[in-house]
């Protein structure tokens, strides 16, 4: 965890919000001083050797979310500067996007290979530079909550849906494996299938052909049967695997 709060504060902070780091499982809350928006401050951490980063919004500026954007992308934005500087160079033939091998934005890309950064941001405006860029991925944070108080405005039942899936035990999002629903080169529908994910007291919401990117959520042609393979993998909302 890096900020410019004084550690001491933070672990009060922590405490009053309902954390007992005494009681964290697999995972060790390490502690570092300073500022996110100065290049110096960044590059005393081993951001090369990360896997993946969460850049939060900062909350002395939330009240403007422009500006708490603005330091969200200095950060993401010197974060991989660093990282593209400290990874060795790999020549690819094919590179992702329009941008050409030696620019800037595309070692970006390149260190973006190496470590996964989620940006919160506030501003819905924001995002269009986050999806230009292809650097980073992000969660807009206020408009998640909107699209939730939407929902439960509209039925109120949404709400014991929203309360199962974001609570601490329950049900919860998974990827899958095809093998769990069907054998390989078989015909079947998305209704099928989600038939077959009942019998497992699961509900499929999508999938990802192994040849595809993205995911499809939601497919629009749920009764086209399809040919399937143990490659492709099933978006589920599923109890957590013993």
């Amino acid at each position: 965890m890096f900020n410019d709060v004084l550690e001491k504060e933070r672990e009060k902070k922590l405490t009053d919000g309902g954390l007992d780091i005494n009681r964290l499982v697999n995972i060790s809350l390490v502690h570092r001083e300073g500022n996110a928006v100065i290049r110096r401050h960044l590059e005393s951490l081993p951001l090369q050797s990360f896997d993946s980063i969460l850049i939060l919004a900062d909350e002395s500026v939330e009240d403007s979310a422009i500006q708490a954007d603005f330091r969200s992308l200095a950060t993401l934005l010197l974060i991989r500067d660093i990282q593209a500087k400290r990874l060795p160079f790999r020549d690819t033939q094919v590179h992702r996007g329009s941008f050409s091998q030696g620019s800037w934005i595309g070692d970006m890309q390149q260190a973006s290979d190496k470590s996964v950064i989620i940006s919160e941001i506030l501003d819905p405006r924001t995002k269009n530079l986050l999806s230009m860029s292809k650097i980073s991925d992000y969660v807009l944070s206020n408009e998640l909550v909107s699209m939730a108080l939407a929902m439960v405005a509209e039925d109120r039942q949404i709400n014991d849906v929203l309360e199962e899936l974001f609570a601490e035990e329950g049900n919860e999002m998974h990827i899958r494996h095809a093998d769990l629903y069907l054998r390989e080169g078989e015909e079947l529908s998305f209704y099928e299938i989600l038939l077959r994910a009942r019998q497992r007291r699961e509900i499929v919401i999508g999938y990802r052909f192994a040849n595809a990117e993205r995911a499809v959520i939601n497919p629009p042609a749920k009764s086209e049967r399809r040919r399937w393979s143990l490659k492709d993998v099933f978006v589920v909302i599923a109890e957590k695997d013993e």
